[in-house]
Formats: C-alpha cells, sequence, structure tokens
C-alpha cells in the first residue's frame, strides 16, 4: 500500500511527493593535444635558440632533409672566417683573399664536415642506446649551425670598426681608442656566446634525433672526437718520428 498523507482540516488524501533525483552532470572528454588541433607552426630560424628539440622535431616530422647542405655550409664559412683570425691568415694575406678563401673553404668543409660527423654521432649514439638514423642525424648536425650562421652578421660591424684589418687578431685601428676597443670587444664576446650557444643547440637537437638526454648527446661527442683524435695524434707522432 502506497504511504499517503492526510490533507489540511481532514477532507481528503494528500499523495506524497515525487522527488526526483539529482541530475548526473557529465565532464566533457578531455581531447589530446594533437587530435584537439595543431600547434602554431614554430620558425626554426629563431625558435631553434629556445627550443631546439621542440623545432628539430618540428623539422624531422616535416622534412628532414630540407636546407641541410646549405646549412652546413654556411656553417662551413662561419668556422673558416674565424680561423682566418685565430690562424693569423689575416695577418699575411688582404681581406679579399681571405674572404675569398673562406667562402671556397667553407663550403666545402662546411659540407664534408656535414658527413663526418653524422657517420660518427650515428655510429657512437647508437653505442650509447641512440636510435636516430642518418637523415635525423645530418637534420640535427646541420640545424645545430643555425646561431653561428646569425653570428655571421657581426662581421659586418667588424668590418666597418676595422676597415683593412677585419681579419687580424689584434688589428692597431683600435690601439689608443677605448670606444673602438671596447666595441671590439662586445664584438667578440658576442661572437664566442654565439659559438657556445650553438654547441648547446647541437646536444639538444643530438639528443632529440637519439631521442635520449643532452647529456648523453655530450658523451657522444665526447667519444666522437677521441676516435678521430686520437688516430690523428698517433699519425702526427709517427710522422715526426720518421722525419
Amino acid at each position: 500500500m502506497s504511504e499517503t498523507i492526510g490533507a489540511p482540516g481532514g477532507f481528503g488524501v494528500t499523495p506524497a511527493p515525487h522527488l526526483e533525483p539529482p541530475p548526473i552532470v557529465t565532464p566533457p572528454p578531455v581531447v589530446p593535444e594533437h587530435i584537439a588541433g595543431p600547434a602554431e607552426p614554430l620558425v626554426p630560424w629563431i625558435s631553434i635558440w629556445t627550443r631546439p628539440r621542440a623545432t628539430l622535431r618540428q623539422i624531422l616530422d616535416d622534412d628532414p632533409r630540407r636546407h641541410v647542405f646549405r646549412l652546413a655550409a654556411l656553417g662551413g664559412i662561419a668556422d673558416a672566417l674565424q680561423l682566418s683570425v685565430t690562424s693569423g691568415l689575416g695577418d699575411t694575406l688582404s681581406p679579399v683573399w681571405c674572404l675569398a678563401a673562406a667562402l671556397a673553404g667553407g663550403v666545402l668543409g662546411g659540407v664534408l664536415f656535414l658527413f663526418i660527423s653524422t657517420g660518427l654521432i650515428l655510429i657512437v649514439g647508437r653505442w650509447l642506446g641512440g636510435r636516430g638514423g642518418t637523415t635525423q642525424i645530418m637534420a640535427a648536425v646541420a640545424w645545430s649551425n643555425v646561431p653561428e650562421i646569425w653570428g655571421l652578421l657581426l662581421w659586418l660591424p667588424r668590418a666597418a670598426l676595422l676597415g683593412e684589418e677585419v681579419f687580424r687578431a689584434a688589428p692597431s685601428r683600435i690601439e689608443g681608442n677605448p670606444p673602438a676597443a671596447l666595441f671590439f670587444g662586445l664584438l667578440m664576446m658576442a661572437q664566442t656566446i654565439f659559438r657556445l650557444w650553438g654547441f648547446v643547440v647541437a646536444l639538444k637537437c643530438i639528443g632529440e634525433a637519439h631521442q635520449f638526454s643532452a647529456w648523453r648527446a655530450l658523451g657522444t661527442l665526447v667519444l666522437v672526437v677521441l676516435l678521430a683524435g686520437v688516430p690523428l695524434v698517433l699519425l702526427i707522432f709517427v710522422a715526426q718520428a720518421l722525419s
């Protein structure tokens, strides 16, 4: 028998109120980021400074062969220009010849270094648990040149300041000129920072290509230097002993 409640005044019977269950609120499903929609694409020439791993991952997913030889050539030119200063070549040759040698030798040396370093980093990285292939490692090596390539712009104010002495390690034009010496020192510091940051970017990019940490990438480069340097040192000792 259903439960009833007497109406006020004793007239009739009032049925018990019907209680509705509270509504069930279902939270919206969590949509993964890669399904919700693509993120805004990165600009590799800029984003690789602060987000090297994400930048290289985008490059590898898009087109890992894009610009690799161009980047290697420009990076080789940047190294060749610096070598013309540190080796003393700028003290004996005119700026025109130094520039010509840096352009020709830098392009050839940069591309050659790309192939050699890619092979060594591929082999040594596999020893340390890396999973990158030749195309991935080559892209990592090539795109790590971006900071040094940006550093090429610093040669413009250097040339404007030093003129014919642009490739000299100790230019006489700034002697006795404190503002010029200070500006020259700032340019040298900026070039050094660009090269050091390029090394950090290289560690991040190699780590991303091999799918391991930047510290393991550092160990890979140390082993690569040992593998490439020890035979060279031995050859030098043998040549000196035979001469």
